[in-house]
């Protein structure tokens, strides 16, 4: 059984490792094709060599997606978009980032810095997943709206495992509950729809809470506006999608977790699949330097224990020593 998931995102960690996804239950590895392809697609149509300029908190997505030795293959060069000024001699500029308000005024920062040194770009806005009038009215208030190409990069799942597929919106049960800002459930509902698009149409669904029955109600709709029709798939993949609010349990948050992998997500803190550690740690001797660690299923070992309570595990590890050490 595939579970989803709504969780934090990173930053852009070019030499992270891409899950190996051939075991998942449903075909994920196509799902990651089909994102790669997307956005393969769009730096295509942009000729020549460009600054691709990522908003930090995709950064991680995109490194389980896609490998950046890819991105370079097509002339991109990767930066992070910040307050400091463009460090790049390319006359291309993509900007690949979340519909924030506060990543507008970043990137309105950036052209107008161009400006002033009399520097001629092309710029480019691709928003993930989609675009919002209320981002745009930002653009266009710091007149430049009108130097850019905008579109969208509708990246709505992010598959972290092969059985964990992520929706990355760290902040929505805030947004939903205090702010009043109901934009990830329609987020939700587009993303589940994306997967019936390559899996079948999901027949049945059940909600627990009200922002649940709101995304199913929201996915009937989609269902009927833009109906999934595939001759090819008699039988749906998915047979069953069950939706639960946060707010049905709001214990669990608070509990230390005992298992393996849970006391690494205490102490170490798991962000889109990985974690980051000491250089030296990993053997490497370089004082300060961070190094990204992926936790997933790709690793045997890690498959194996991630789910084992920590008692079991400390006498897991051990035997795993010795088998080490005396084969």
């Amino acid at each position: 059984k595939a579970r989803f998931s709504a969780r934090t995102g990173g930053n852009f960690a070019p030499m992270a490792q891409i899950p190996n996804l051939d075991n998942a239950p449903l075909n994920l590895t196509s799902l990651r094709e089909q994102s790669q392809k997307e956005l393969i697609n769009i730096l295509k149509n942009i000729r020549g060599k460009k600054c691709l300029i990522i908003d930090p908190k995709l950064g991680s997505s995109l490194s389980s997606i896609i490998q950046t030795s890819l991105l370079k293959e097509h002339g991109v060069e990767l930066r992070h978009l910040s307050a400091e000024p463009i460090q790049s001699d390319c006359t291309k500029v993509v900007f690949l980032v979340r519909s924030k308000i506060d990543l507008m005024k970043l990137i309105c920062s950036n052209v107008h810095n161009d400006i002033s040194k009399g520097l001629q770009r092309e710029y480019h806005v691709y928003f993930v997943p989609r675009r919002a009038v209320v981002c745009e009215k930002v653009l266009e208030d710091e007149k430049v709206h009108q130097l850019m190409t905008v579109g969208e990069y509708p990246l709505y799942i992010v598959p972290f495992d092969e059985d964990v597929l992520s929706f990355e919106l760290d902040l929505a049960y805030k947004e939903s509950q205090v702010d009043g800002d109901t934009s990830s459930l329609w987020h939700i509902a587009k993303a589940i729809h994306k997967l019936e698009f390559s899996f079948g149409v999901i027949p049945n669904v059940r909600a627990k809470g009200k922002a649940s029955v709101r995304v199913a109600d929201i996915l009937n709709r989609m269902q009927a506006e833009e109906p999934v029709n595939s001759p090819d798939m008699v039988v749906p993949e998915i047979n069953t999608l069950i939706l639960l609010d946060r707010e049905v349990d709001m214990v669990t948050p608070m509990c230390s977790q005992l298992t393996y992998e849970g006391l690494i997500d205490e102490f170490l803190h798991i962000n889109n699949g990985s974690v980051e550690l000491d250089a030296s740690i990993m053997g490497v001797q370089q004082e300060g330097k961070k190094i990204k660690v992926p936790l997933n299923s790709s690793d045997k070992l890690f498959k194996e224990i991630r789910d084992l309570n920590f008692e079991v595990v400390v006498q897991y590890d051990c035997r795993f020593y010795v088998r080490k050490q005396h084969p």
